[in-house]
């Protein structure tokens, strides 16, 4: 009955190492998820700063055209508000000879 019980004591302890192996393997490779998702992380935050200064880039190379646009505008209209403005004073103090 002795031998038995060692016997059975033997086996289960058998069993208890060779699962604890197994977790301890499988920790190990959650560590390294882990480790690695860290990593993931950071290259990620690192690629959205560069994204982020791309896109201040590209929209500065899209205002610019946009604000060509509006000078020449802008110079249109005061170059004709001057010429209406000039022909107005010249007609106005036209003085006639005698």
């Amino acid at each position: 009955m002795e031998n038995e019980m060692l016997v059975r004591v033997d086996e289960s302890t058998k069993q208890a190492h060779k699962r604890i192996d197994t977790l301890e393997h499988k920790v190990e490779n959650i560590y390294e998820l882990t480790t690695s998702v860290k990593e993931i992380a950071t290259e990620m935050k690192a690629m959205r700063e560069d994204v982020n200064k791309i896109d201040d880039r590209v929209k500065s190379i899209e205002d610019k055209p946009a604000k060509n646009w509006d000078k020449v505008i802008s110079l249109i209209i005061t170059r004709y508000s001057n010429s209406y403005t000039g022909l107005f004073f010249s007609k106005d103090w036209l003085v006639e000879k005698r």
